[in-house]
């Protein structure tokens, strides 16, 4: 559904298919309808009083109606509006554009309660309008739609009821230009009575003009967008920021309709859109990254970081993970976020791509793209157990340190033993505290593992054999001496980051959409730093126990970690090594290798050698308060575009006006004098600056952050994808799903064997009694009985 009127120009298209023809009304639908200004809004209707210089009030407002007037017969009635005189038209009335004429005949028609559309239009011979007619939107004759079900020729069946619009109304306007070297014009023709009801003021809020939407409303659809918030809900927020429905022109079918002439647009244009948009990012932001790759025209895959990402990357990109979700558009494309920990120990994004596939092919070109954007490799690289990941880790990062996620190895136990083993044993127990043990050696591991293995009768299983030979890719005891390996041991992390992403978009979005959400989710994650830092400036730490070490540690490090060594102060020392005249300190635990940090153990054994402050070398950069720098946080972060002056200008407007009503709020004088005052403004600059409707193409450009819809397109959106596992509605469940799925059945012991199991002491004893009973079948069988 378009817009409810389309308050046209002189110089629109549609003119010239009237030129001297008077055009059927029953040929127009909703879309022919007269679209009045944002300013003239029928939810910010200009007040009559501001309008006549009177403080008119609202019964007096709602007092204008309209008188009846029966024709000789008395077989019709006509309604004639009555309206303040300021509103009312008048034959030879000049007026100085024809612009401004109709626009008085819409003020007219508002307070009147109808409305309008254009209709007749004929032109001089330089194809400029010489008479322009504005008809009531009711004109128009119902069509016939007789049927006869006896006539053979006829279809046979009936025709539906149907609800008519129109009502045959005569009431109309004529303008005429004075002459061609003018753009003067006057009325030469004017029929105010209806033949219809005219809306009540009650009534004007679902009038097709009332419903239209202002740039505000189209720029909170796109705003809630980004927040993954779609129309309808994005409609309920309005109703509750304005204070009730009732206060809401437009309906949540409009916000939907607009949602969906925004797709439209887009059309099959989305991914030459992403591209083109991101090459600009790519061309006006400094230091920003952006790669893609096509295959026969489609597009294949995307890399993209900004200069933010980059330099975090430089600070924290030491230890990373990446992990691959899905559902984030309606292409089904891979998405696949790079994270690291920040010196608050949160999760930060350094990078994401979008792949059209898993293949080890769209892995490696992804990790190749990561790698010249940020051209060193990370110490250590934490992932799945995908075999293209693998694969294209090794192939890609030759120097650095693969690990996998030992949560999704765990995950896997309980589908590769029984549950009656796991329930009835001490074997899932004893197992984890193995494998996660991070003090042992190597060699104490693995002899540990095999005595494990044979007591419970494991050597032979297949999954406990090739866990044991990729022991060095997920096995802490196998990362001892590789720094800050205890920063990640899962990809618990990038599930995290995922999850998070994900409730920024949804399975239905368009490329272009999802990279808006994708803006909005990184910005929210910035902000969450940025707040992160200014605690840690402003923090100040109470020390239960004077320590100078404590409070050098307060000093250097964010407020996070300095909380972490406090704690660990308190604890009591364990085996450590102090050569005095270069600080140097070592501990059996490991803790400074592991983390970065010291432990609580160096800690109290520099306190008791009267050592005030952290020796230099132990306080990493990573860790500092001061690891970010202050131009960093002062960043716009990638989400806003590089703005025109009119966005900015409008936010402004928007802030000054809000800015108003905060301290106006409380004074009703004040709130008169600034309406009243604004009122006779918006009126002066309304007339003076009369344009053509509002183009929905311009404004939803300026919404998406384009230049311009692409005329051609060089590169398609891919087709639907279909990532591993998808299957079919009817797949295959998994070991693990059947496994899970019996261990939360409820069990009882059983009397019969004494254990935790899913039967009870009849069932035992039945099957107990046909196993011998099967037994004895047997024997007879082989004896020839």
């Amino acid at each position: 559904m378009s817009d409810c009127f389309d308050y046209s120009s002189d110089d629109t298209e549609d003119d010239d298919q009237y030129r001297e023809e008077e055009i059927n009304c029953n040929e127009y639908d909703d879309d022919d309808f007269y679209n009045s200004d944002d300013q003239y809004n029928g939810r910010n209707q200009l007040s009559d009083y501001a309008s006549e210089g009177t403080n008119r009030t609202d019964s007096e407002e709602e007092s204008f109606n309209s008188n009846v007037v029966d024709l000789p017969g008395g077989k019709t009635k006509l309604w004639k509006p009555i309206v303040p005189k300021d509103f009312m038209p008048y034959v030879d009335a000049i007026y100085q554009s024809l612009e401004e004429a109709v626009e008085m005949y819409k003020l007219y028609a508002d307070k009147a309660g109808f409305g309008v559309r254009l209709n007749t239009v004929t032109r001089f011979g330089d194809k400029t309008i010489k008479k322009r007619y504005v008809v009531c939107n009711k004109m128009g004759k119902i069509p016939n739609r007789s049927t006869d079900t006896l006539d053979p020729e006829g279809s046979g069946r009936n025709k539906r009821n149907s609800n008519f619009k129109i009502t045959d109304c005569k009431a109309l306007i004529k303008f005429e230009r004075l002459h061609m070297q003018t753009n003067a014009c006057k009325i030469y023709e004017f029929e105010e009575n209806h033949n219809h009801p005219l809306e009540t003021k009650e009534e004007r809020r679902y009038s097709k003009r009332a419903r239209r939407l202002s740039y505000k409303d189209k720029e909170f659809i796109a705003r809630s967008s980004t927040s993954n918030i779609g129309a309808t809900k994005a409609h309920k927020l309005q109703a509750s920021l304005q204070g009730g429905y009732e206060n809401v022109g437009p309906e949540a079918i409009d916000y939907k309709n607009f949602r969906r002439k925004v797709g439209n647009i887009i059309g099959d244009k989305d991914a030459q859109l992403v591209v083109d948009k991101t090459n600009m990012r790519k061309d006006e932001l400094h230091n920003y990254t952006f790669e893609y790759k096509c295959v026969d025209s489609v597009l294949n895959a995307m890399f993209w970081a900004d200069e933010t990402d980059k330099l975090y990357y430089k600070e924290f990109g030491d230890v990373i993970s990446f992990d691959a979700t899905f559902r984030t558009n309606t292409y089904g494309m891979i998405f696949v976020p790079f994270t690291a920990v920040d010196n608050h120990k949160r999760s930060i994004n350094i990078g994401a791509g979008l792949l059209s596939n898993e293949s080890i092919e769209s892995y490696r070109w992804l990790l190749e793209a990561f790698l010249k954007a940020h051209v060193k490799h990370p110490q250590l690289v934490l992932t799945d157990q995908d075999p293209a990941i693998l694969q294209a880790v090794e192939a890609i990062f030759p120097t650095s340190n693969h690990r996998l996620c030992m949560w999704h190895i765990m995950k896997k136990l309980q589908a590769k033993v029984s549950a009656d083993f796991l329930k009835n044993t001490n074997f899932r127990k004893r197992f984890t505290k193995l494998v996660w043990n991070v003090y042992i050696e190597p060699e104490v591991f693995e002899s540990r593992w095999n005595l494990l293995m044979r007591k419970f009768k494991l050597q032979d299983k297949r999954w406990f054999k090739d866990m044991y030979r990729d022991r060095k890719l997920w096995i802490p005891a196998y990362f001892k001496d590789i720094p800050l390996h205890d920063l990640m041991k899962t990809t618990l992390r990038s599930e995290s980051v995922n999850s998070f992403f994900n409730k920024y978009s949804n399975s239905g979005n368009l490329l272009i959409y999802f990279m808006m959400n994708y803006d909005t989710a990184i910005g929210k994650q910035r902000n969450a730093q940025q707040k992160l830092e200014h605690d840690t400036k402003n923090a100040k730490h109470e020390m239960t126990l004077p320590s100078g070490l404590l409070e050098h540690a307060a000093a250097v490090y964010t407020k996070k970690i300095s909380m972490r060594s406090k704690r660990k102060y308190l604890k009591q020392p364990d085996t450590v090594e102090l050569k005095l005249p270069k600080k140097e300190v070592k501990c059996s635990c490991n803790h400074f290798i592991r983390t970065g940090i010291l432990c609580r153990h160096i800690f109290v054994v520099l306190k008791n050698n009267h050592i005030e402050e952290i020796p230099e070398q132990y306080i990493l950069r990573r860790w500092r308060r001061d690891a970010i720098s202050s131009h960093l946080l002062a960043m716009k972060h990638v989400s806003m575009e590089v703005e025109d002056d009119t966005f900015k200008l409008l936010t402004e407007a928007y802030s000054n006006i809000e800015y108003c009503l905060d301290h106006f709020k409380r004074s009703k004088e004040k709130l008169l004098e600034f309406v009243e005052k604004n009122t006779y403004e918006a009126m002066e600059f309304g007339s003076s600056n009369q344009t053509s409707s509002d183009n929905d193409e311009e404004e939803i450009i300026r919404m998406l952050g384009i230049r311009s819809i692409p005329d051609e397109i060089n590169i398609h959106p891919p087709a639907s994808i279909r990532t591993k596992g998808s299957g079919t509605k009817k797949r295959m469940v998994s070991a693990i799903e059947k496994a899970v799925a019996e261990a939360k059945k409820k069990t009882r012991m059983c009397t019969g064997c004494n254990q935790y199991v899913n039967h009870n002491w009849r069932t035992y004893k039945m099957n107990n009694s046909n196993a011998k009973f099967g037994n004895v079948n047997r024997l007879m069988i082989l004896s020839g009985i």
